[in-house]
């Protein structure tokens, strides 16, 4: 009796196995299609350099790789129209950044040139795969979140692709970090991507109160 029990047992994991093993192999074949996909919509976007193109490519793919459950579909979206434009430094600060109201990557090339452009590209796409209406992540039309969406999208931004110095979001990373600990770091991602301020902000305000 206890042989057939662990004969079960063996074939019960071999099932739940498989069954994991397969459900990876579509979540990759997903992300594989998807990364084409994206790859398509570029080359008809005739804003982009071609350096530029092959560039987003690959910080698209360090993002979705740790984060799957992320929908890129705004972003393929944005990315049929999606410019890059030489601004002025006088009016640019970063070395790049995203301007969800016009769908533009503004770059201050002098300052570009002296960063690591991986680093800021893949905070301006940050924006563009939360971007919506005029604004992007947590922040909202009012922009009373501003300095904490920075402060996160920097965060993961340092995770994805390391941290720079003299990084312009220092502050806000730490007033984020604290944030986080005060509302949960779950409350801070779901609204993030899911363009919901109105949720951390609550969560904020039961925080004060407790």
């Amino acid at each position: 009796m206890c042989k057939v029990l662990d004969m079960y047992s063996k074939c019960q994991k071999m099932k739940e196995n498989a069954c994991t093993y397969n459900t990876r192999r579509v979540i990759i074949i997903l992300g594989e299609f998807m990364i084409q996909e994206i790859k398509v919509i570029l080359d008809s976007n005739a804003n982009i350099p071609l350096e530029v193109k092959d560039e987003i490519v690959k910080l698209i793919e360090i993002f979705h790789s740790t984060f799957k459950d992320v929908s890129l579909d705004n972003l393929k979206e944005k990315l049929k129209t999606l410019k890059i434009k030489r601004e002025s430094m006088f009016l640019t600060k970063l070395p790049c950044e995203y301007k969800p109201f016009t769908n533009e990557i503004l770059i201050n090339a002098p300052r570009l040139e002296e960063s690591d452009a991986a680093h800021w590209f893949m905070h301006a796409l940050i924006g563009v795969i939360t971007s919506k209406d005029n604004y992007y992540g947590f922040n909202n039309s009012e922009n009373t979140l501003v300095a904490l969406n920075e402060g996160y999208t920097e965060i993961i931004t340092n995770n994805l692709v390391g941290d720079v110095e003299n990084n312009f979001f220092a502050d806000e990373i730490i007033i984020t970090n604290l944030i986080s600990k005060a509302v949960g770091e779950d409350i801070l991602y779901e609204s993030f991507f899911n363009n919901d301020s109105e949720r951390l902000i609550k969560a904020m305000i039961e925080a004060e109160e407790k």
